[in-house]
């Protein structure tokens, strides 16, 4: 175990953008809110109903069963986008994780201790699936936790403490759906994971070529050979056939009523998480199964691979 937490804090030493783009990305929802505050910046929440605010402004409108909804709109939509943020981190985190320490040679220093070639790869993929994943949740949480101060704070100089009563309810429940999915996101997307390892392991240079020409080659030899799309689908299929397994709100949307009279805000976790639907379903062991096998690879190909 703890040579396993080493090897992880090796990665975020090596890899600093673990740590800085979500920071980053969650640095400038604080900002935009101070500069709401201050009338820089424009708020609108709902349908319509209340555009073109400044925060103070709008800490006036709102009546106090709005505030709830309204923070979870809000806490969504900071957590939407650092889980896209996050992807495009692990993407280019896993294509450089085996092909980086090859080419600077510090390979030859990490095969010099007692660690296996198998602990190597497994901390370079958890870090992937497991870590990164946290250190997005962990910069969610210190977002959100300042933003609802903020606009709390806002809305009691304006004469209402809902909003600073609301918050952590509001925090909570969509902090639970951000694990969620990352928990399904990482399960689902193992064999891609894998496969960006295994190209990594492979490549001697151009990676993100190696790991990306091979899937598109064989959809075109599959169009021209057979005049089918199988493997294109089954691509489609695992990139976003998780979500639709996961969440039953994948099959018509979520409504977020927060300027009328219900202001329902988030519907209530038990109607949209599914997480034996998502476990029961034989592409979800499949696809770990495959992930298995490619990780393998990108073991024997470390092991092997001439690091001249």
């Amino acid at each position: 175990m703890n040579q396993m937490i080493t090897l992880f804090r090796r990665e975020i030493w090596e890899h600093r953008s673990i740590l800085a783009v979500p920071t980053v990305f969650g640095g400038l929802f604080v900002v935009a809110a101070i500069l709401g505050v201050f009338g820089l910046v424009k708020v609108t929440m709902g349908d319509g109903q209340f555009s073109d605010y400044t925060l103070s402004e709008l800490a006036g409108q709102v009546q106090p069963h709005q505030w709830r909804p309204g923070m979870e709109v809000l806490f969504a939509s900071v957590a939407t986008t650092l889980q896209m943020i996050m992807g495009v981190v692990v993407f280019f985190y896993l294509i450089d994780a085996l092909y980086t320490e090859r080419r600077d040679r510090s390979i030859l220093f990490w095969k010099s201790l007692p660690v296996t070639d198998a602990q190597v790869v497994a901390s370079k993929f958890l870090t992937g699936a497991v870590v990164i994943p946290a250190v997005t949740v962990a910069v969610f949480l210190a977002t959100c936790v300042v933003l609802w101060l903020i606009g709390g704070l806002t809305a009691l100089v304006a004469g209402t403490g809902a909003a600073l009563a609301a918050g952590p309810a509001a925090m909570l429940k969509i902090a639970a759906v951000m694990v969620y999915a990352l928990l399904v996101q990482a399960v689902w997307y193992a064999p891609l994971y894998a496969w960006l390892l295994l190209a990594s392991a492979y490549a001697k240079r151009a990676v993100l070529l190696w790991a990306v020409l091979p899937p598109v080659g064989l959809i075109i030899a599959e169009q021209i050979l057979f005049g089918t799309e199988r493997f294109a689908e089954f691509l489609g299929e695992r990139i976003v056939g998780g979500f639709a397994l996961a969440f039953d709100h994948m099959q018509h949307g979520v409504g977020w009523d927060v300027a009328g009279e219900g202001a329902t805000g988030f519907p209530p976790l038990a109607e949209i998480l599914t997480p034996g639907r998502f476990l029961a379903a034989p592409e979800t062991w499949v696809g770990l199964a495959l992930a298995f096998i490619l990780l393998a690879g990108a073991v024997w190909l470390r092991r092997w691979r001439d690091e001249a």
